[in-house]
């Protein structure tokens, strides 16, 4: 047990007032008791009455050394518990990142998870991309009422283009054509590459390019020649990832 100077100073001070005191009361005790026994009236001397105060000196001082020592043992104790609480702060900290970062992958994972699914679900779906185009207008129209017929090969050509993943699989494109005053309904009006439509269809096969890093467009060209109505045309592109 480890006492500091002040404390081990008192402590000695203390019991050497102590056992000093004692021997004076014991000699002090001794004389009376033979002062007595000789008859003698009983002298009353100051030195008892030192005794008794060297006494409570000692006991005042072993006191104070006594609070002493309990302080020391309690700033010690404080000590203690103060770096027990701060290695167990460290270690909360710690796991609370721990943690943080597991919270954040796993985030960062079902985010990535969901996206990915939703994808796919775009992907069985289709993307579609729709495009309009006008009645056709012959380079040389004849003097009539009537509006001129066109040649299919004055017909007016546009390309339809949908944007899809760069890593999707095209599946399969869909082919939809019909005019701007119909009342069908898409599904109705399903048609094949080359299929003549009514002076439209489309032609070729479809074809993919880049747009970038993540994505890429799957277009198909589409060819209209009739002059009395204007004509929509749409893709629906499938594809897997």
């Amino acid at each position: 047990m480890n006492l500091s100077d002040p404390v081990m100073a008192a402590v000695i001070g203390a019991a050497a007032t102590f056992v000093t005191a004692v021997i004076q009361l014991t000699a002090n005790a001794r004389r009376q008791a033979a002062e007595r026994a000789a008859g003698k009236p009983v002298s009353r001397k100051s030195g008892s009455w030192l005794a008794i105060f060297a006494l409570a000196l000692a006991a005042l001082v072993g006191g104070y050394a006594l609070s002493e020592y309990q302080s020391y043992s309690l700033r010690g104790d404080d000590k203690v518990l103060r770096d027990e609480m701060q290695s167990r702060l460290r270690d909360i900290s710690a796991a609370a990142s721990r943690l943080e970062r597991a919270g954040a992958e796993k985030n960062g994972q079902s985010e990535a998870d969901a996206r990915l699914a939703a994808e796919r679900r775009r992907g069985a779906e289709g993307v579609a991309a729709i495009i309009s185009v006008p009645p056709c207008r012959p380079a040389k129209a004849a003097l009539a009422q009537a509006p001129a017929a066109c040649a299919e090969n004055e017909a007016l050509r546009t390309t339809l283009c949908a944007v899809v993943p760069a890593s999707a699989t095209i599946t399969e494109v869909q082919l939809f054509t019909r005019t701007e005053d119909s009342q069908q309904t898409w599904d109705e009006t399903r048609v094949q590459v080359g299929q003549d439509a009514g002076a439209a269809k489309f032609v070729d096969a479809y074809i993919e390019r880049a747009q970038g890093k993540e994505s890429k467009e799957i277009c198909q060209h589409f060819a209209h020649w009739n002059s009395q109505k204007g004509r929509s045309a749409r893709i629906l592109v499938k594809y897997t990832l």
